[in-house]
């Protein structure tokens, strides 16, 4: 269509088709009713994804994101809209997910005059995201889709946020078209790196390989395993990120953060060297046992050889000064590492032993008090469910338990805010259900987390996604609750009063299930499972069933 006269919202949609959207995720409202009506008309191949509220709808955007490896897309109308999406586009930006918001905004006469449904957006969404820009002509947008694109999956991947005005997607311009988006810059270690790497692999009796972060593909991960095998490395991942490795490869160890088995955090101490391929080294991932930040590596010097590999330039020697600090995407470095000729290592076999044992140890242990055993639930759940399905986990306490006894063996698999956002789960869910329609999605939430994003099961019961929800109800914040006891020795403010969950999801005519047995909870998944549509199953759990026992 390059030379013909186009408004801005219809140049808009259709560079937004021709570079392979799927699907946008919107809350119909001033300033984005043009980008709808376009899309619409001029695109009908493209699912329009409307929720009921803006944080939902950038949730679910995330988790589609996450498991299609490209932006996605979702439309917030004016400030009550836009502002809505604030803790979602946090999220994004914590967990790296290259996620493109377009936010409409009034006419540009009405810029500074405190216009209805206003607000400063570049100072209040600059913290949340990589980029924040007004686009001041329909002429430029290609312009400014263009650069959104390449800053959403450049380096760190994460949020951008395009803030639209009306005037100009009403405008009329004549432009040529951009066929196709920008690729992603990529960047290899160079070979002095990498023999330095091997000379660091060779001297080491204790190593470690730590993989986390954003960037990674099928043929990186299969790379990685080969490269970790060859070395006999122990093979730790970050905090929600246990889809990079298979759980069940004898090189995977465990995983590091919130929840950290005191196994693995003595062997990240006791290792000699720490090599970290696309991991961020902040405080979420580098809690000790015990929950003390900073407790696994001693910053700004860590007792550990450290080699870190990252995309993003700014993140090396951002907390710890590393011996060797190289930019590299994951794909490339993964790639490399696979080509390094191993070295003696048979004095590493006791230390891999060593360490599985501790992951298997971990992760095979545990008591869960009550009629209800959830250690059984995940257990079981895991036997179940294809390796391909989709698992999103939100922010509590409960999240502890799949955590420990639920294995992930493929990339794409394992959804979870680092952000500690609760109500991420269904609508992640929802999202990466509708990025992948051939796989299934899970939910898993607790009462409290799975309350703030609820209405979003109207969301998937009109767009007919069956997702099933796994509802851990203990009727209270159990993660705060105990937190109070053990600060103050008592709680305030934690209970919790609660719908009838499976009256609840009934309403919406979504499938309900109750277990309070673990005999129960076979027959109620499955029914879950094959019933065609949405679906609550709500997990009736004690208090004292918060986490995992000792």
């Amino acid at each position: 269509m390059s030379g013909t006269e186009r408004t801005g919202a219809h140049i808009l949609a259709d560079h937004l088709a021709r570079w392979g959207l799927q699907h946008a995720f919107h809350v119909p409202g001033e300033g984005i009713l043009e980008i709808l009506d376009a899309l619409a008309t001029r695109h009908p191949e493209v699912r329009l994804i409307h929720c009921r509220n803006e944080g939902g709808m950038a949730f679910m955007a995330s988790g589609a994101a996450r498991v299609s490896g490209r932006p996605a897309l979702c439309l917030a109308a004016r400030a009550p809209g836009a502002l809505n999406a604030g803790l979602a586009l946090h999220t994004a930006m914590t967990d790296a997910v290259p996620l493109i918001m377009i936010i409409g905004q009034a006419t540009m006469d009405f810029f500074e005059r405190e216009s209805f449904l206003d607000t400063d957006l570049h100072r209040t969404f600059g913290p949340l995201s990589k980029w924040v820009a007004l686009v001041p002509d329909a002429a430029r947008i290609p312009e400014f889709l263009s650069r959104a694109w390449h800053t959403a999956m450049s380096e760190r991947a994460g949020p951008v946020v395009l803030v639209i005005p009306e005037d100009v997607l009403q405008a009329a311009a004549t432009i040529v078209d951009l066929e196709r988006p920008p690729a992603p810059v990529r960047a290899a270690p160079a070979p002095s790196d990498l023999a330095a790497i091997g000379a660091a692999l060779a001297a080491a009796q204790r190593p470690v390989l730590l993989l986390g972060g954003s960037g990674w593909d099928d043929d990186a991960c299969g790379a990685i395993r080969r490269f970790a095998a060859a070395h006999a490395l122990p093979t730790l991942v970050a905090y929600r990120r246990r889809d990079l490795f298979d759980n069940d490869d004898p090189h995977f160890v465990g995983e590091i953060g919130i929840g950290v088995s005191p196994g693995v955090a003595s062997l990240v101490r006791e290792a000699d060297l720490v090599l970290a391929v696309g991991v961020r080294l902040g405080e979420l991932n580098m809690i000790g046992a015990g929950f003390h930040g900073f407790g696994l590596m001693t910053p700004p010097k860590a007792v550990q050889r450290l080699i870190h590999i990252h995309a993003a330039t700014d993140e090396l020697n951002h907390v710890y000064q590393a011996n060797l600090a190289i930019a590299a995407t994951p794909a490339d470095a993964a790639a490399s590492l696979a080509g390094l000729e191993p070295a003696e290592m048979a004095h590493r076999g006791d230390w891999l032993r060593l360490a599985r044992s501790r992951w298997e140890e971990f992760s095979g242990g545990g008591t869960c008090p009550g009629p209800l055993d959830l250690k059984a639930v995940y257990h079981w759940l895991r036997q179940r469910l294809p390796h391909d399905t989709i698992v999103a986990v939100g922010a509590g306490g409960y999240a502890l338990w799949p955590q420990r006894y639920f294995k992930f063996h493929r990339l794409g698999t394992q959804l979870g805010p680092k952000s500690g956002a609760m109500g991420y789960g269904l609508p992640a869910a929802i999202g990466a259900a509708i990025a992948q329609p051939h796989r299934r999605s899970i939910a898993i939430a607790g009462d409290g987390c799975f309350m703030m994003n609820a209405e979003e099961l109207a969301t998937a019961m009109h767009h007919r996604i069956p997702v099933v929800t796994l509802v851990a109800n203990n009727n209270a914040y159990g993660t705060i609750h105990f937190g109070q006891q053990r600060l103050f020795g008592r709680s305030t403010g934690t209970d919790l009063t609660n719908p009838d969950f499976v009256a609840f999801a009934q309403s919406f005519g979504a499938h309900g299930e109750r277990v309070a047995r673990t005999d129960e909870f076979a027959p109620a998944f499955e029914r879950a499972f094959g019933c065609g549509k949405p679906a609550v199953i709500e997990l009736v759990v004690a208090l004292d069933a918060t986490r995992p026992g000792a």
